[in-house]
């Protein structure tokens, strides 16, 4: 019997359906709790005090950006239909060999940033309680990553309801904040005067104001806010254990674009009006110092405390995403076969254990890094990598959008009649620009940061190679194992005559 043969044969044998527990209103969650964790309110700090309030145009131009991938990957979910993330895209429609790279580089993202989250828990939980105790901080640290794995060890339908439950207390604080800092504005609370653009805008010069690091800032910086931004695409990965993926998806892909932009815009906007854009940094969350600043310590308390729930949520939701992401590489014969095995309950169990492994050896790095500094340098470089390979998951997107729209003119289809949830006409030219920015955004991180290239060039490559030398040694796995009822692009769209 050939391999296959062998693989078709496997691959009709075995069970590999991912549960359907996800519902239509905890797929849009779950998008957004892959976003909003301590990034956003640690990082953001770091970006104000990079960009200034030049920020502002940087969130806006990552919203299009957002836009582009989230319409792009709709209509690629409900045209063609799978359950093996954007690596099932990329597969099909760049080759195998690119795919091979983006996924494993975005499985490398996750599984360097999962760990850093439940370092930062311990780190913000310690500053919360005062306490200096080593003991406590890692036990706090071990504690929250051994909660991430339990969650995700169960069925997906529990992951769904904590996930979701997460997202909504983040969402309400991050709403509070704008109640507060619009009250501070306008001088109901906090300050006794109307602000209008005083604290950052009073100058004469209108442009020195807006770029007081000068313009170019927003394109060489761009990754910061790119990974502040990054995990909008889990989306996808969790509309395909939706119980209705044909309706939520293309719903909740453009909902959460809209919303994000909600979320981050406004809050940002209320930030660069109310506080001095050089006393933001990474060591405190932003909210909680301009809380303080305005007297108002209790409320600083409550966005300290928030941090823990967005660190706990994007990492939970990030070991989610990164797993199905896993599952999908296997799927297409582009990981270790032993990967695509699922348990009763419908949970690709072998890949949470693959994954979790990994991740538990990086966060015992970080936290000899925390504690003695030895691996510090390193460590941070590893991190800052999420911004790197994250992006190259949405460029994947794009592109494979744009390659079967390609494909589905040369074989005698018209885009506009053929597809559901497709990409509007006006629009058509979106995913294309999305992807030309990042990458150009890409180009700029390696100018700035030739270390940080190195290692993202290394996840991507290294997985590339080996595939080389399998399909050279004749022992590539290139059969896809698809579910029940899913079809490949050719059969849904054949040649017409």
């Amino acid at each position: 019997m050939t391999q296959e043969l062998k693989d078709k044969k496997d691959a009709g044998n075995e069970n590999n359906e991912l549960q359907r527990g996800i519902k239509s209103w905890q797929v849009t969650f779950i998008g957004l709790g892959g976003v909003i964790g301590s990034c956003y309110f640690l990082g953001l700090g770091l970006t104000i005090q990079t960009m200034g309030p030049a920020v502002l145009f940087a969130f806006a131009i990552v919203g299009v950006i957002i836009y582009a991938v989230m319409v792009s990957y709709a209509e690629l979910l409900v045209n063609v239909p799978r359950k093996g993330s954007f690596v099932s895209y990329t597969k099909e429609f760049l080759g195998p060999q690119w795919s091979i790279g983006m996924g494993w580089a975005f499985w490398c993202n996750w599984v360097a940033y999962v760990p850093s989250e439940a370092v930062a828990m311990a780190t913000v939980l310690m500053y919360i309680t005062g306490s200096t105790s080593t003991t406590f901080y890692i036990a706090t640290a071990i504690g929250a990553m051994a909660a991430i794995t339990v969650i995700n060890l169960s069925a997906v339908n529990v992951f769904a309801k904590i996930e979701s439950g997460l997202a909504i207390t983040k969402v309400i604080v991050i709403i509070l904040f704008a109640i507060l800092a619009f009250g501070i504005w306008v001088g109901l609370w906090g300050s006794d005067h109307f602000l209008g653009g005083s604290i950052n805008f009073g100058g004469d010069n209108l442009m020195n104001s807006l770029f007081p690091k000068g313009a170019l800032i927003v394109f060489t910086q761009m990754t910061l806010v790119l990974v502040t931004c990054q995990g909008t695409e889990i989306v996808g990965l969790a509309a395909a254990e939706s119980q209705d993926p044909e309706h939520s998806v293309p719903k909740a892909c453009k909902s959460v674009t809209w919303r994000l932009i909600g979320l981050y815009m406004i809050p940002i906007l209320l930030v660069v009006l109310i506080y001095p854009w050089d006393l933001a940094n990474d060591e405190n969350p932003v909210f909680a110092d301009i809380m303080g600043r305005y007297d108002m310590g209790f409320f600083g308390t409550v966005m300290s405390a928030v941090v823990i729930v967005a660190a706990f949520s994007c990492a939970n939701t990030g070991f989610y995403g990164t797993v199905r992401a896993m599952y999908g590489l296997a799927c297409e014969g582009l990981a270790p076969k032993f990967l695509t095995k699922i348990t009763a309950n419908g949970n690709p169990r072998n890949c949470v254990w693959f994954t979790l492994a990994c991740m538990w050896v990086v966060l015992m790095l970080g936290l000899i890094s925390e504690l003695t500094g030895a691996l510090e340098t390193l460590y941070g470089s590893l991190l800052s990598i999420s911004g790197f390979t994250g992006t190259l998951a949405w460029i994947g997107i794009c592109l494979s959008q744009v390659v079967m729209r390609k494909k589905l003119k040369e074989r005698g289809y018209n885009p506009k009649n053929c597809l559901k949830a497709k990409v509007s006409d006006k629009l058509g030219w979106l995913p294309l620009a999305g992807a030309c920015v990042q990458i150009i955004a890409l180009v700029m991180l390696v100018i700035e940061d030739q270390l940080v290239f190195c290692i993202a060039l290394a996840a991507v490559v290294v997985p590339m190679i080996v595939r080389w030398i399998n399909v050279k040694r004749g022992t590539a796995r290139d059969v896809v194992m698809v579910s029940d009822g899913e079809k490949s692009f050719d059969e849904l769209f054949p040649r017409l005559k």
